[in-house]
């Protein structure tokens, strides 16, 4: 199933006729309403003047998502339209402003958590592929964006997968960087893991909280009748490699999330990177499941 099988011409705007990435979303809620999907629009009208900066995915110069979940609409759906020329979204003063021709609208009730991800995830792999956007782009007419080939490049799957809620392009780090300095990254970046990578970015290695704990424990914490710290100077020397654990649970990003989120209760395992051919792709946490179907 692609995206475009959850629209109706009366929520494609081409032109969409807006300057500001405000006016946009307004107008594109306004095709929602006007379509019927909406069966309380004060209710979400209140939601969009509420609107966090989170609501807003932004895609360089293709295009933008706002995303809404609210009980204004008793289903997932989508509005979208095509600015003849770029509209922006506006920052501090002195930030350049993002600005894209393609902007989409995703409503949904607060019971389809996953199936708002899923959507939301699938318009954001379409706008970071150039084809597809610009496919979009070349649209005139409604019945030209309804068929434009871009949708075919991404699908929707049956249920939900890891790569919906992982983190993509995580932290990692080398096996033979110095302790300390993965530390400091760990604590600067407020991470409570970093996959260890080899020189092809392939997982060979977790350090998270958990092995750090066990060596400050048998290294700066010993127990009575327990190991004494080494020498002076040998914990400066000390690598990731001294520390991490070498036995990883790796996902893939097509697993089923609530194979996945049952595999890491049974397991009692807190983060999982996510690998295609062995390569880092992603990185999941428990946390990203809680907050990523109980959040907005």
């Amino acid at each position: 199933m692609h995206l475009n099988a959850l629209l109706t011409p009366a929520r494609c705007l081409v032109p969409l006729r807006a300057s500001t990435l405000a006016d946009a979303g307004l107008a594109l809620v306004e095709a929602l309403v006007s379509d019927g999907v909406v069966g309380d629009p004060d209710r979400l009208q209140e939601r969009v003047e509420d609107a966090r900066p989170e609501d807003v995915l932004g895609y360089g110069e293709r295009g933008f998502v706002l995303h809404y979940r609210t009980d204004a609409v008793s289903a997932v759906v989508i509005a979208i339209g095509v600015a003849a020329r770029p509209v922006c979204r506006a920052f501090g003063e002195g930030d350049e402003p993002q600005c894209g021709r393609v902007v989409a609208v995703v409503v949904s009730p607060r019971r389809e958590a996953a199936r708002h991800l899923q959507v939301v995830g699938a318009m954001s792999q379409l706008l970071q592929r150039a084809d597809a956007t610009q496919s979009l782009e070349r649209a005139e007419t409604v019945d030209a964006l309804l068929t434009a080939s871009g949708w075919s490049a991404v699908s929707l799957e049956p249920q939900l997968t890891v790569r919906d809620i992982m983190t993509e392009r995580p932290r990692s780090v080398g096996v033979d960087a110095p302790l300390r300095s993965a530390v400091m990254d760990m604590r600067r970046s407020g991470v409570g893991a970093l996959p260890v990578v080899d020189e092809e970015n392939r997982v060979i290695g977790l350090l998270s909280e958990r092995e750090l704990l066990r060596h400050l424990l048998s290294h700066y914490l010993p127990r009575a009748g327990g190991p004494r710290s080494g020498p002076p100077g040998a914990a400066a020397r000390r690598t990731v490699r001294d520390v991490m654990t070498r036995q990883v649970l790796c996902v893939s990003p097509h697993q089923p999330l609530a194979e996945v989120a049952s595999l890491m209760l049974n397991k009692d395992v807190e983060r999982v990177p996510v690998v295609r051919d062995g390569i880092l792709v992603g990185f999941l946490t428990r946390g990203d499941i809680v907050r990523k179907l109980i959040g907005s």
